[in-house]
């Protein structure tokens, strides 16, 4: 951990970029010297996190492009003044420093916050929600949530697989859809029923209603609907609800799966 001009930078699943990137924002944020010449802002920060210079300058460049932050001619319009030109916050970029880690448009954050809060989750999975971010962050909105749906899907798999391994008998028809091609809102219709009358005995808040119902609301929207040639448009605001709402879910549905793979691997032992 580093600190300096005002600032405690920590890195993130050991990727130097996401720190580089934070620490830069968190420089902005709490106003330290942000004149645009190499002596000023890049450089100090590339002191104040051990940084390479060269990585600092290609940061501040991919967040000017990302629309997180910009370039403020603070006024000094003569020949050279540009040294004393101002690297600010876009509006957007204050949106990211103070919402934490959840914010779409700080993919490196929200992937590191993912990891974090379910390190169970298979790396496909986070690789499509890695899409879905760079998807998102280039306005490409309907892709982003497909791609959640797709995120979904796996994740789901993994689990009604897991319910099957653990629950035999009570999960027959959920085998039979999972072998014969049957849509994944409808598995997910025939798990839930299966779920029901063993709710009480699962982790608290891995099967509540709530929970189960934005699942199914997320395979619906980003899957089925716009999944399919239907002409159904995603805006930002949506896209991005989809977004926040997925990382939760992800996880859930990761440690419910989990949860059902620890009770297969008992009822195994248990038969040996």
């Amino acid at each position: 951990m580093a600190t300096g001009g005002g600032i405690t930078v920590a890195p993130e699943m050991g990727d130097r970029t996401a720190e580089i990137r934070r620490g830069i924002l968190e420089w902005l944020r709490d106003g330290s010297d942000s004149r645009f010449a190499e002596p000023y802002l890049p450089l100090q920060l590339a002191r104040a996190i051990d940084a390479r210079l060269v990585d600092v300058w290609e940061a501040l460049w991919g967040l000017l492009g990302e629309g997180l932050i910009f370039l403020d001619p603070a006024g000094q319009q003569t020949a050279g003044s540009w040294d004393n030109w101002r690297w600010r916050l876009s509006d957007v970029g204050k949106e990211v420093v103070k919402s934490g880690s959840w914010h779409p448009r700080d993919p490196e954050r929200f992937l590191a916050r993912m990891h974090e809060r379910a390190p169970g989750l298979e790396a496909a999975a986070l690789g499509y929600l890695e899409e879905a971010l760079r998807a998102f962050n280039a306005r490409c909105y309907l892709a982003s949530s497909v791609m959640l749906g797709v995120a979904a899907e796996h994740v789901f798999e993994r689990l009604a697989h897991a319910f099957v391994a653990a629950q035999p008998d009570d999960g027959a028809k959920l085998k039979r859809q999972l072998d014969d091609g049957t849509s994944q809102y409808r598995r997910f219709g025939e798990f839930r029923k299966r779920l029901e009358p063993i709710r009480s005995t699962l982790p608290d808040g891995l099967a509540d209603a709530i929970t189960l119902d934005a699942v199914a609301d997320l395979l619906r929207v980003t899957r089925n609907a716009a999944g399919h040639p239907t002409g159904q448009q995603v805006d930002a605001e949506t896209a991005y609800t989809h977004l926040v709402m997925a990382a939760m879910l992800l996880a859930k549905m990761t440690e419910l799966a989990q949860h059902f793979e620890s009770a297969a691997a008992a009822r195994v032992d248990g038969m040996v």
